[in-house]
């Protein structure tokens, strides 16, 4: 009786998950902080395990929880644009590697696409879910919309967003240290293109230069998703 009481509470309450998804959010960074940052121990990755248990347990539907914590989602757009800042501080040293900064976003971002839905294809997945995976490399808010307009499933656009960027976020320093990177904004930019926000929370751990170029190719990324992923899914079909 108590439990049936609990569910029927959450889901009569939208406040819930927002102070849920706020509160395990602000236990991940305690217990990232507490272990000393461990790469292991990223705050996103503790507050989805914790959220996403939650959701399995009380049954809760996509929808009903992202119209729940839809403040949330709004606030990405300033979060977003709020990087700008470390862009500007490094925006002489941008326009010097401009350049190699398109041939990199242009070559790593459809090689990145290319890959995955070429793995999916190969395992016999249906089309919306090969399309839900191309926009897996962009920031939540614009994949949402992104995935809309080519047909691919919401939903799961965001979750192939969220794993692919706790991937980037475990796994990226690791890579750097195997294969020798260096340089900061080689560091940054990688994480960027392909954790998107993720990544860049943990590019700005690393510096405020690896920062920028993370910021950078987060925003390059999503622009060029947005404007030529529709475009070439529509030439395709």
């Amino acid at each position: 009786m108590n439990y049936d009481a609990l569910i029927n509470y959450i889901h009569s309450t939208p406040l819930t998950w927002l102070i849920l998804t706020l509160a395990a959010f602000k236990l991940g960074i305690i217990i990232y902080e507490k272990f000393n940052k461990h790469t292991l121990l990223q705050p996103i990755i503790i507050a989805y395990v914790i959220l996403l248990s939650l959701i399995i347990y009380t049954n809760t539907s996509f929808e009903e929880y992202f119209k729940s914590v839809e403040i949330i989602h709004f606030f990405l757009g300033p979060a977003t644009v709020a990087l700008a800042l470390p862009l500007y501080k490094n925006l002489k040293y941008i326009k010097s590697l401009f350049l190699p900064i398109v041939l990199t976003l242009f070559i790593a971002g459809i090689f990145s696409i290319v890959i995955a839905v070429t793995l999916l294809w190969i395992f016999g997945a249906e089309l919306p879910t090969i399309l839900s995976m191309t926009t897996k490399s962009i920031t939540a808010p614009i994949a949402i919309i992104t995935s809309e307009q080519i047909g691919a499933i919401p939903s799961l656009a965001v979750g192939f967003v969220l794993i692919t960027g706790i991937i980037g976020a475990l796994f990226g320093t690791i890579i750097f240290k195997i294969i020798k990177i260096k340089h900061d904004t080689s560091k940054g930019f990688a994480l960027g293109l392909v954790s998107h926000g993720i990544g860049t929370a943990r590019a700005i751990e690393i510096s405020e230069k690896a920062a920028a170029f993370s910021a950078l190719a987060m925003g390059l990324s999503g622009i060029f998703t947005a404007v030529f992923l529709p475009m070439i899914i529509t030439f395709f079909k």
